[in-house]
């Protein structure tokens, strides 16, 4: 960029800052840069830097497009240019902006670079176009009327401005009327004195409002009116006067012939109905009409005392009747209301007038004209009322009311209109009532108004009102017409009422029927409706139900036809106690029906009331239920069956679970005969069971073999001998199919190990002749703890794919039977609760898998396999777990992290059973080759002394002899409720 480049681009970056938006064209490579406001404007959301010039033009408002394209050739040409015009900016938004080009020259005096500054005007704009129009009213306004406004500045001596209606008053042109010898010229000879005296009086800054004589151009003397207003400045010096110009010509002539008919009406003195008295300057009473003495009792004409009308009218307005009066002898006449005491002591309200009476311009007295009003006043006071309760009405009813007038304009809005439409009265007022309602209504509506002329009676009408926020609301409103004096409809009254819930609501039942005739219609129950036994309405189900095809078939005849003759009595009895006399709800029964074809078939039937035509009817569901009477029977048959075998689940499962448990800490093939044994015979209560050893036979592992005794099964075979468990009796529980399946189940489980450890038992013989008696050596528990592990590792394998697949299966086929919505209630329950137990069931043996070989342990490392068994442990134990393997970093083999792993499930399993500890600390570390664990826990300690080798004590001997396996170092620290520790060195690889 060049150095002038840069320095626009600052120019512009500061002038965007201050609100003003800037552009800028390279000629010579043709790009347009921009602020960022004016790409705001624009709608440009890309960040480049350079645009094309043409987007200035795409922004500009159609109509304004020609006169821009001058302002930028003006711009090419080298001549700077200024130009308001409209863009339509990014929101399709109009916006009234000047647009200021400047071309920047080279020193060959050619434009190389136009600089363009853009700024918002569009409020100066609106401001200008309100100040116009409203200028524009104003001199319509004056332009109308007959009375001309002028104004003169007294500085320049000449008039500034001068009002068209001159011309009218006048005769003269405006233009005419403002030069310096207008007045002077048309004032009337006899008035040339009274112009002096009006500048006068203004010059000292005083208002002078005075009428004189003028000649019309025509030659015809004209009376005015002249007001002027004389503005000052801070020195109190007149600066500018204003006046008004009023034609009063007319009521010039109209006094004149007041004056002359002035003895005409003089003769209705005596013949007015109203109490009229003539007072002198001092409110003496000097003549008063008869009216006066018959309606205030007064003998005002005789009198011999100086009455004056405080005596007539009452002592207690005297102070508003004198400054009345005052005004009257001054020339102001005006209306007031007085209150008197008759002689007979009733009150009187009185309308008073106090007129002067004028002779020569003079005023000698006043006329004090008094219209009794107490008629008037009395009614004017229920009137009011009555108003103000109609108004509490009308300002407090939810209801809407408006009145409309002869063209449909809102002359009257009840406040209720504004929490109803949302809109403020005052903006309602004068309005047509067609803007407010939905279009699609206003042509009805129109109909409607036409016909309330017409008929000239209230009509109940519907109409949709658009609510200011734009939605739809629903008015119930009843129109009234109003009769003016002529007997025409002057007026309607709407009163109107918010039903848009209840539309809604009506809907939504419409909507509702159609659902529930539709699912009447589909629905696979069959739906008879019946009148006085005859069928109304039959669905489609129903219809297949009687076997018929058209509804034709049924509507009109008797219902008994399809109802079996052992049912027709009991079926009409309760059909006319029940449903087509008291209208209840009938409970299901069962009963027969006959199809067209003659087929009986069983059907359940509940009936209940229903009107139909404004009379009852009956509408009845039938169902059949044929397969559900074959499945009773078999239900029937079952539910003793599963009854039974809940409280049998429970106990084979607890037998499964504790069985599985058991073998963990069974490491001797004698101690797992021993177990299995005392499990057999507890579960079947038998005695007469053992494990005998035979030769070689064909038998299935597991499989249930009756013999003439009992029954055997094969629980293992190994070099020519099979090993079978013998029962020699026959118990009746092994009938039952859940008992055989928790047998072969049980003996899985010692099928699993029972090859492997007559395999142990027999290595572990040989060993111990080899060794003759010396300690076992590392190498040799290596191998005994891998080949145990591999054992588990299988077992694990067998228990998922057998055990836990056919507790699976059971569970599933008890979850299906539970489908059936036949099965009772308190079955359920039974059902429920054996579920759950198979649940349980198989949740223990995924345990047990999991134990006897955690999945992941050699994909997910130590440290991952840990933290699982720690979060599982928490889960069954009461003591917490902290774990701590920071500084743990090493790669370990196979067998070590293994037996790392089996180590601390057997530190975790000791202190859940002997320690009541509640807090236990493990920590993992490694150094170099070795790995370091240490466990420590708050628990009752245990006795060291001649355990810590004891094969007797399983657990620590297991441990210390797993750690020698390994090349390791164990370390045991404990003493009396004070907790133990155990601290175990390792080598990392093998």
């Amino acid at each position: 960029m060049r150095f002038n480049e840069k320095v626009v681009a600052g120019m512009m970056n500061s002038l965007s800052n201050r609100g003003i938006t800037t552009w800028s064209i390279d000629k010579e490579t043709n790009l347009l840069s921009m602020s960022s406001d004016f790409k705001r404007w624009g709608g440009v959301l890309s960040d480049e830097r350079y645009h094309r010039p043409n987007l200035l033009q795409e922004m500009v408002y159609a109509e304004d497009v020609h006169i821009f394209k001058e302002h930028m050739d003006k711009l090419y040409t080298g001549q700077t240019s200024s130009l308001e015009h409209r863009i339509l900016i990014h929101n399709n938004e109009l916006m009234w902006v000047q647009s200021i080009g400047i071309p920047v020259l080279n020193k060959d005096n050619e434009v190389y670079r136009i600089d363009g500054i853009v700024l918002d005007i569009t409020e100066k704009k609106t401001m200008q176009e309100q100040l116009e129009s409203t200028f524009s009213l104003y001199q319509k306004m004056l332009d109308t009327i007959d009375v001309a406004i002028w104004s003169y500045d007294t500085i320049s001596r000449r008039v500034s401005f001068i009002s068209d209606a001159i011309a009218k008053i006048t005769g003269y042109p405006a233009e005419k009327a403002k030069e310096s010898n207008f007045w002077s010229d048309i004032i009337h000879k006899d008035e040339k004195g009274i112009i002096e005296k009006i500048m006068a009086t203004v010059a000292q800054g005083i208002p002078d409002l005075n009428e004189y004589r003028i000649i019309h151009a025509n030659g015809e003397i004209r009376w005015i009116q002249v007001r002027i207003i004389p503005s000052l400045d801070r020195s109190r010096s007149v600066v500018r006067l204003d006046g008004i110009v009023a034609d009063i010509t007319a009521r010039k002539v109209m006094e004149e012939a007041l004056h002359r008919n002035e003895q005409r009406y003089k003769s209705l003195f005596e013949y007015n109905s109203d109490v009229v008295c003539e007072l002198d300057l001092f409110g003496n009473i000097l003549a008063s009409n008869p009216v006066a003495e018959n309606i205030t009792g007064e003998q005002l004409n005789s009198s011999e005392e100086s009455l004056s009308i405080m005596n007539v009218f009452g002592a207690e307005h005297a102070g508003q009747m004198t400054d009345y009066f005052e005004k009257a002898i001054e020339g102001d006449s005006q209306h007031y209301v007085v209150t008197s005491h008759h002689k007979d002591g009733g009150v009187v309200h009185w309308d008073l007038m106090n007129v002067p009476i004028q002779v020569n311009n003079r005023i000698v007295g006043v006329f004090a004209i008094a219209k009794e009003v107490t008629v008037k006043r009395e009614t004017e006071k229920r009137l009011a009322e009555c108003e103000a309760e109609y108004r509490l009405i009308t300002d407090n009813m939810k209801d809407m009311m408006v009145v409309l007038d002869s063209v449909g304009n809102v002359s009257v809005a009840s406040p209720s209109c504004q929490s109803i439409l949302g809109i403020p009265i005052e903006l309602i007022m004068d309005t047509t009532i067609l803007e407010h309602i939905h279009p699609d209504d206003r042509q009805d509506l129109i109909e409607q108004i036409k016909d309330m002329f017409k008929t000239k009676r209230s009509k109940l009408l519907r109409i949709r009102f658009v609510h200011v926020n734009g939605y739809i609301i629903y008015l119930e409103s009843l129109g009234t017409p109003v009769f003016g004096d002529d007997g025409e409809m002057a007026n309607i009254v709407i009163l109107s009422r918010d039903i848009t819930k209840k539309v809604k609501i009506e809907n939504e039942l419409r909507a509702s029927e159609e659902r529930y005739q539709r699912l009447i219609e589909l629905s696979p129950e069959a739906i008879v409706l019946h009148s006085d036994y005859k069928f109304i309405y039959v669905n489609f189900a129903g219809l297949e139900l009687f076997g018929v095809s058209s509804l034709s078939e049924l509507v009109g005849k008797s219902i008994f036809q399809c109802v079996h003759p052992d049912y027709r009595t009991l079926v009409k009895e309760r059909l006319r106690e029940s449903i087509y006399k008291q209208q209840r709800l009938s409970s299901p029964n069962e009963q027969k029906v006959i199809r067209a074809d003659g087929e009986i078939i069983d059907v359940e039937v509940m009936a209940s009331s229903i009107s139909y035509k404004g009379e009852n009817a009956g509408i009845s569901i039938f169902r059949d239920i044929r397969d559900r009477k074959r499945a009773e029977e078999d239900r029937k048959n079952s539910e003793q069956t599963i009854r039974e075998s809940e409280e049998r689940y429970y106990r084979l499962q607890m037998s499964l679970d504790q069985f599985s448990h058991d073998l963990f800490g069974i490491m001797k093939i004698s101690q797992m005969e021993e177990r299995l044994l005392k499990e057999v015979r507890e579960l079947l209560e038998v005695s007469n069971v053992s494990i005998i050893e035979v030769e070689h036979n064909h038998d299935k592992l597991c499989e249930i073999i009756e013999t003439e005794k009992g029954y055997s099964l094969k629980i293992g075979e190994t070099k020519g001998k099979s090993y079978l468990l013998c029962i020699d009796e026959k118990p009746i529980i092994l009938n039952i199919t859940s008992i055989r399946v928790w047998l072969k189940t049980i003996t899985r489980y010692v099928s699993v190990l029972f090859d492997h450890f007559l395999l142990i038992e027999d290595l572990t013989k040989e060993l111990e002749q080899a060794a003759s008696g010396q300690f076992t050596p590392p190498w040799l528990l290596r191998f005994l703890f891998n080949l145990s592990e591999n054992e588990r590792k299988h077992l694990a394998q067998d228990l998922h794919d057998s055990a836990l697949q056919e507790q699976i299966i059971w569970y599933r086929k008890l979850d299906f039977l539970l489908i059936d919505r036949s099965i009772p209630g308190e079955l359920r329950e039974q059902l429920e609760q054996i579920t759950e137990g198979l649940l349980n069931v198989i949740h223990q043996i995924r345990i047990t898998c999991n134990e006897l070989r955690p999945p992941m342990i050699i994909k997910g490392g130590l440290i991952s396999s840990l933290e699982t068994l720690f979060d599982f442990t928490q889960l069954r134990t009461n003591y917490a777990i902290h774990f701590d393997a920071e500084h743990f970093n090493q790669k370990l083999d196979d067998d070590v992290l293994i037996g790392l792993y089996r180590i601390v499930q057997e530190l975790l399993a000791n202190a859940a059973k002997h320690s009541s500890a509640t807090e236990v600390r493990i920590i993992l570390s490694s150094q170099g080759n070795r790995v370091r664990l240490e466990y420590e826990d708050n628990g009752i300690g245990m006795e060291l002394t001649g355990t810590e080798n004891s094969p007797t004590r399983m657990g620590i001997y297991g441990m210390r002899e797993r750690v020698r396996s390994m090349d390791g170092t164990i370390q045991f620290l404990s003493s009396k409720n004070k907790g133990l520790a155990i601290y175990i060195s390792v080598s990392c690889k093998r």
